[in-house]
């Protein structure tokens, strides 16, 4: 697994203080992930109520050339048409989604996911595939009291983010792991 410096690229803390926020970064050398809380209360996360997970051949975040001013160009692209739509943006070129506060979703590979309030955590599973194939979308549910606190970035009081340890981003796939559709996608 790479190092913190590549986590802390992918570390996203939008919406502090508002009603929805997503943070994430690498869960392994192919997998990226960001998880989806609900309101920050005393610089705290919500609920769990999703993960996306992105799923890629090796090498898939890191593009070249051309590939890599085409993910430039959708982050820019997609990020300003989040906010014009009054929508959060996470994630980058290559793997994104949006938050939708005022309908409660989460929008990701042109999907709305609706964020129900419930005892378990919706987690979006992306496969990206070699070449220009379609990518794969699938959901499976998830305990949210399964997945370890301390898997998750937090704000301090002065507003630094604790970034998950690579033992907490072990005890996230742990977690994943225990449900068998989520596995399947991790292997």
């Amino acid at each position: 697994m790479k190092g913190r410096g590549v986590l802390a690229a992918f570390i996203f803390v939008l919406a502090l203080g508002r009603p929805l926020a997503a943070q994430g970064g690498e869960l392994n050398d192919t997998t990226e992930y960001a998880m989806i809380t609900g309101t920050w209360v005393n610089d705290q996360h919500g609920p769990l109520q999703a993960i996306v997970l992105w799923r890629g051949p090796a090498g898939w975040r890191q593009p070249g050339g051309a590939a890599r001013e085409r993910a430039d160009s959708v982050f820019r692209v997609e990020h300003l048409r989040a906010n014009e739509a009054g929508q959060s943006f996470f994630g980058t070129g290559m793997a994104y989604g949006l938050l939708d506060r005022r309908t409660r979703a989460v929008i990701v590979e042109g999907q709305r996911f609706s964020l129900d309030r419930t005892d378990s955590a919706l987690v979006i599973m992306v496969a990206i595939p070699t070449g220009d194939r379609r990518r794969g979308v699938t959901i499976a549910r998830i305990a949210a009291a399964a997945v370890p606190a301390d898997s998750w970035p937090r704000a301090s009081p002065s507003g630094d983010v604790r970034l998950p340890s690579t033992r907490d981003v072990q005890l996230l796939r742990n977690a994943l792991a225990q449900v068998p559709a989520i596995d399947a996608f991790l292997r």
